[in-house]
């Protein structure tokens, strides 16, 4: 055996004790605050870090991802020994009704929300229902805690750089975090209730052991009962000569409490070639001599054995390896324990892992009068007490991939589907995200309408925030009938009865200079409306008759309009303002005045809807803008007031058309998101975006981008623009209504949204003919 392998099984042996409580089974000596653990002679300490996708990721990506998790592997101290985990647990229901249920309140929605947490519990019991965590435990012999200290603080610095490398985040575990961990396996099901304060318990003098370990442990030849729940520890007994890189993802896919861990222990390297090149040196020898056995009897034709020339091959290939491929090697052990109900459903499970391993040419054995050594080798304690140990190189090892597929899962989230890969729920809370931007794509048909829908039911009846919506088609208003206490309606079109000021503006609007932004508007208005276009000597006096119009109506106390402004232009003795005091006419005092005068519409209710549908697709672009700056005077009266606005903008690429409207929205996007305001865009045509570099660089700055079932064209530059494998995009492809991809920040998920029909949420959010028909009969 190697110098430093035989060092290490040496410091790590420990003298047997008979445990004379359950509390001694637990090998942790001693815990610091910052999460070091004292085990046996040894200091660990633990990281999370989250998972990748993996296995949606194309051949090339995996390939990348394959090789920089290698180099993870390669920068491991050989001085140290590391312990990779993955831990399966089941959400408790208890926890899911009070972390994402919406509360009743009494008033007559509380059906609604009924139905919604319906719903939401269904697709939970159907899902998989497993959050799956990944650990990576590190466990060094120092002579104190501070140079143990010093060195974790290294090793983390090296950690965090390799699993960013993967698009992975490495956090610590503190003490209270993994003693947690610890807590929720020795007692599932009673999760909820861990509390433990690790300053407050070494005051009182406590043992932190008593706050984690099980009721009673009962053990068994080849199982262990802790607390209620049977558990088997069982090791990878026999490595087939070829793995695929989902075995461990395939392992750990069943649906029940269950953890995995991948022991490692790096060999130096110039230790490793010797010990290679002393192996080959013995195959050589054997075959000489067996050469020379065959020419002594004659036989100077034989040809070496199979088996010697097999071994010669496989030592100058390993030699090869660790001299000129920049590999290592590694002694690597996999223990896994699995936890049931019951001995039968223990066994049903023990039958489903091996015959997982057989599927891949491995053996898994089940651990005989070891399940106590197994059990504290699972665990991301730092202690291995398994010695099975197989001889592996860097790209042997890497092939137990723990990566799957990211999950998002947020306290505090909002539905948005299911993972198409894993089944467990989309729960996103953007105020996670460093900028609450969002955008829906998706071609006609694909379920947008009945997302956002989704998205505003669930604000409605489960927040306090104000909600502005932009309805080109008229559906929103028809799905919040009957909520008039709270919505607000405004029917915008030609000759209508509702009118808005486009000159209003409160105090804290604009980023900077109020009526300098307030310019910038008119010029977009009026660039809609004259198509020829605002000269410099046009931009010249808009400028000046504005400054004049707000700064009088402040002295006379009054609020301005467009017809205010049309009168200074005429007033003013530029041929140009004349044409301006022109364009506007049809709009202060001709047939569309709708946005000349005095707003007559309520503007202070919680809901606002803005329905375009009857303003023609000539007036359009132009009721997008007036609308947009009135959600934009909402939204800082809101901002100054501490509250919070979602805005919905539908069809938002009409803003698009021409330069100074897009200047102006995207001046207009910048200060939603500034203003504490969750604006999300919705669009159908990609092309009109990506054909212009705001939109398209807004695109790419938006942290929550939904993308639906998209047209050929709009996919290909799609991946281009967020960097999305093919893979990736099959999701949305030919994808069916309401499926497709979600990029939540760096994260890059597949999901499935179904909303049952036999429901009221559903009829009325439906947008289908057949549905409408159906809901009208009824």
């Amino acid at each position: 055996m190697m110098k430093s392998i035989r060092a290490l099984l040496k410091r790590d042996k420990e003298r047997y004790k008979v445990p004379r409580r359950v509390q001694d089974v637990i090998p942790i000596s001693r815990i610091w605050t910052d999460g070091i653990f004292l085990v046996g002679g040894n200091y660990s300490k633990t990281w999370r870090f989250s998972d990748i996708n993996y296995l949606v990721a194309s051949r090339e990506d995996k390939e990348s991802m394959f090789l920089t998790y290698s180099e993870l592997l390669n920068s491991l101290d050989s001085g140290s020994s590391v312990k990779i985990t993955i831990n399966n647990r089941k959400m408790q229901r208890s926890d899911f009704e009070n972390s994402i249920l919406m509360p009743l309140t009494g008033d007559k929605w509380d059906y609604l929300r009924k139905e919604y947490n319906k719903m939401l519990l269904d697709k939970a019991l159907n899902a998989n229902g497993i959050l799956q965590e990944r650990y990576i435990t590190v466990t060094v012999a120092k002579k104190n805690i501070e140079e143990a200290r010093s060195y974790f603080a290294r090793t983390e610095a090296e950690l965090t750089g390799h699993f960013a490398a993967l698009g992975s985040k490495c956090v610590p575990l503190d003490a209270s975090d993994k003693l947690k961990v610890l807590h929720d396996f020795y007692r599932p099901g009673e999760e909820s209730s861990y509390m433990f304060d690790v300053r407050e318990a070494a005051r009182r003098g406590h043992d932190f052991k008593d706050f984690i370990c099980p009721d009673y442990i009962e053990k068994h030849s080849d199982y262990l009962i802790l607390g209620g729940k049977y558990m088997r520890v069982m090791y990878l007994k026999d490595y087939a000569s070829y793995i695929k890189d989902s075995f461990v993802a395939e392992l750990t896919e069943l649906s029940r409490n269950m953890m995995l861990s991948i022991d490692i222990l790096p060999v130096p390297t110039e230790e490793a070639v010797r010990e290679v090149e002393n192996r080959l040196l013995g195959v050589e020898t054997n075959i000489t001599n067996w050469q020379r056995r065959q020419n002594k009897n004659n036989n100077f034709s034989a040809i070496v054995p199979y088996d010697m020339e097999l071994q010669r091959k496989e030592s100058k290939e390993f030699l090869d390896d660790l001299t000129t491929r920049d590999q290592r090697m590694m002694l690597g052990v996999i223990t896994m324990v699995i936890t049931a109900d019951s001995l039968e459903e223990m066994e049903q499970d023990t039958e489903s892992v091996l015959t997982t391993a057989q599927k891949h040419m491995c053996q898994v054995a089940v651990l005989k009068y070891q399940q106590f050594d197994g059990l504290n080798t699972v665990l991301p304690i730092g202690t291995r007490k398994i010695n099975a140990f197989r001889t592996l190189t860097t790209e042997s090892l890497a092939v137990f991939m723990p990566f799957k597929v990211q999950e998002i899962m947020e306290k505090g989230g909002i539905y948005m589907g299911e993972n198409a890969i894993s089944h467990n729920l989309i729960m996103c809370n953007r105020a996670n995200l460093m900028n609450q931007s969002s955008i829906i794509l998706g071609v006609p048909g694909s379920g947008k309408s009945f997302f956002v829908k989704q998205l505003i039911w669930f604000l409605i009846l489960n927040s306090d925030d104000d909600l502005m919506l932009c309805d080109p088609e008229g559906e929103y208003a028809r799905m919040l009938k009957g909520m008039e206490d709270i919505v607000t309606v405004v029917h915008v079109a030609a000759g209508g009865k509702d009118r808005l000021n486009a000159m209003y503006m409160v105090d804290s609007y604009g980023e900077n200079n109020p009526t300098v932004t307030k310019s910038e508007f008119i010029m977009s208005l009026i660039e809609q409306i004259d198509k020829k276009g605002v000269g410099p000597q046009h931009k010249s006096i808009i400028d000046r008759c504005i400054a004049a119009v707000y700064r009088e109506s402040k002295e006379m106390g009054t609020v301005p309009t467009l017809s205010t402004l049309r009168e200074k232009l005429l007033s003013q003795p530029e041929r140009e303002a004349k044409q301006i005091a022109l364009a506007l006419e049809l709009y202060t005092t001709g047939s569309l005045d709708i946005f000349g005068r005095q707003s007559n519409v309520d503007l202070n209710k919680r809901v606002i809807v803005f329905d375009i549908h009857e303003l023609g697709s000539q007036l359009k672009p132009t009721g997008l803008l007036v609308i947009t700056d009135t959600i934009l005077n909402r939204v800082s009266v809101n901002w100054k007031n501490g509250k919070r606005t979602h805005v919905f903008l539908d069809e938002f690429h009409v803003v698009y058309e021409n330069e100074y409207s897009a200047q102006f929205f995207n001046s207009a996007w910048r200060q939603f998101r500034k203003r504490n305001a969750y604006p999300t865009a919705i669009t159908q045509n990609v092309e009109y975006l990506l054909d212009s570099v705001q939109a398209s660089t807004m695109l790419s700055n938006s942290e929550f981008i939904v993308m639906l079932n998209q047209a050929a064209s709009d996919r290909e530059q799609l991946a281009k623009l967020l960097n999305i494998s093919g893979e990736q995009m099959s999701y949305i492809t030919n994808a069916d209504p309401g499926c497709g991809l979600i990029r939540y920040g760096g994260s890059l998920v597949p999901f499935v949204n179904r909303f049952p029909k036999d429901t009221r949420l559903y009829q009325l959010m439906t947008t289908k003919p057949e549905d409408m028909a159906n809901r009208e009969a009824g």
